[in-house]
């Protein structure tokens, strides 16, 4: 963390210790340890064995790579961030979380907005463009639940294009609200989409049928006044040399 983020989180202490205390305001903006909480009911986790029969008859061309690139959130609100870091690297590059944020990536949105504030779908977007990324954003409400389910179909059979999905918790019956995290495979049988959930501090990846993943997305974003959405990243990465 650079010099001047960490006097700016002294500072937030400061001005916050008065009402939450030094360690109340650090634990807020850090995520907090295992929580393991109880999967909602109609949602089912991978760690279990349907969760596992689903996986292996499922669509899965990305699954792989982004297991393998895949990030858990290291600030609260930081889910754009991982899930973006998790696809940029099962696309082929190196970053960190600290390292995705660069001057380029800050005039789109910067670190002490993220940070406090989380981002919306289309600012995820213009800061992976700002890292090589082709990307192309759908909200929910110039859309249907059967556009959703034709976009996962194609994007989950077509190894080097990934999908992140912007939704509400609270609709799927989950802890917290706004959040962000990619998907990784569409079983048929049961019209389910794999979620990697990127607080996985809370949630292991699970699957969640695809309606009730399009009204979680059909919600209102706060900051824009519109819904939310997802984000397709299309085709090869190419990270920018002023990106790094």
């Amino acid at each position: 963390m650079s010099r001047a983020r960490l006097v700016g989180l002294v500072l937030l202490g400061a001005i916050a210790v008065p009402v939450l205390g030094m360690a109340g305001v650090l634990g807020w903006i850090r995520s907090p340890t295992a929580q393991d909480l109880p999967m909602p009911e109609g949602l089912t986790s991978l760690r279990t064995a349907p969760g596992q029969e689903r996986l292996l008859r499922a669509v899965r061309a990305d699954h792989d790579a982004l297991m393998g690139a895949f990030q858990s959130q290291e600030m609260r609100s930081w889910c754009g961030v991982a899930s973006a870091v998790t696809v940029l690297n099962a696309a082929g590059s190196d970053l960190t979380q600290e390292g995705f944020f660069t001057p380029a990536t800050s005039e789109v949105r910067g670190w002490w907005a993220v940070t406090l504030g989380g981002m919306p779908v289309h600012d995820l977007a213009g800061m992976l463009r700002v890292h090589g990324a082709h990307t192309r954003v759908v909200l929910a409400e110039d859309a249907d639940v059967g556009a959703f389910r034709d976009e996962v179909r194609a994007n989950l059979a077509t190894a080097g294009d990934w999908l992140i999905v912007n939704y509400d918790r609270s609709v799927l019956g989950e802890e917290g609200g706004g959040h962000l995290s990619p998907l990784s495979a569409y079983d048929a049988i049961t019209d389910e989409v794999l979620m990697l959930d990127v607080s996985a501090y809370k949630y292991p990846p699970h699957w969640v049928p695809v309606d009730r993943m399009f009204a979680a997305m059909h919600t209102r974003d706060g900051e824009t006044g519109r819904s939310r959405g997802w984000v397709v990243v299309d085709g090869q990465v190419s990270v920018q040399e002023e990106a790094r």
